[in-house]
């Protein structure tokens, strides 16, 4: 079944543009009208309001976030030409993490200085990041990237740039990791770092090898 499973790219996007727009629509329900046992007092709803900063806070951010792995994902997967098991695997587990995400924005939302909390939505970021870079690398691998609009130098130069956004993420969440720990944000360290020596050393050498 995994050799000869294919379906093609449209019907993927229309799912994943589905998916987006409901858990994009599904974050703001965590934003509550306030209740007031004055209805007309200006100052018990503006410190209201000011008491659930933090829900709306964590409401913009993550929408924002949502509209970047959706225009990620779809600049990624315009230069797949078809979908087999293994990327239609990665693209499901993806849709599953993005399905997850509004869970994860009204959990801190709610409890923003609580650490778990944290715990929660740094993971599921990372992991969406992930999924993203591991779609397009086996697009790669399997031979399934569009040769027309996608040389094999582009393709590696797309690969490299998800590499080092994985990087970035890495030293990002050098932060929560000090909260659980003094030696915790070494491994983030440590994982940038690989990451970033993988981008700049070992795709530009698969880069030159292609050429030659």
């Amino acid at each position: 079944m995994s050799s000869s499973f294919r379906i093609h790219r449209a019907r993927l996007e229309t799912l994943v543009d589905g998916v987006f727009a409901i858990a994009m629509t599904i974050l703001v329900l965590e934003v509550k009208v306030p209740e007031l046992t004055d209805r007309h007092s200006t100052e018990d709803l503006l410190h209201a309001l000011l008491h659930h900063g933090y829900v709306i806070g964590a409401y913009a951010f993550s929408f924002a976030m949502l509209g970047l792995f959706w225009v990620w994902h779809h600049r990624l997967a315009e230069q797949v030409r078809e979908i087999d098991l293994p990327l239609l695997v990665c693209a499901l587990t993806f849709l599953a993490l993005i399905s997850f995400f509004p869970f994860a924005s009204a959990l801190l939302g709610r409890y923003t200085t609580n650490l778990a909390a944290l715990l929660v939505y740094v993971p599921v970021i990372g992991l969406i990041l992930l999924t993203q870079t591991l779609f397009f690398w086996l697009a790669m691998r399997r031979n399934l990237v569009v040769a027309e609009h996608c040389s094999p130098a582009k393709a590696l130069a797309t690969h490299r740039r998800n590499l080092i956004g994985l990087a970035i993420f890495s030293f990002a969440c050098t932060p929560t990791l000090m909260r659980l720990n003094a030696y915790a944000p070494l491994a983030g360290v440590a994982l940038g770092a690989l990451l970033l020596w993988w981008a700049k050393r070992r795709v530009p050498a698969a880069s030159a090898k292609s050429r030659t």
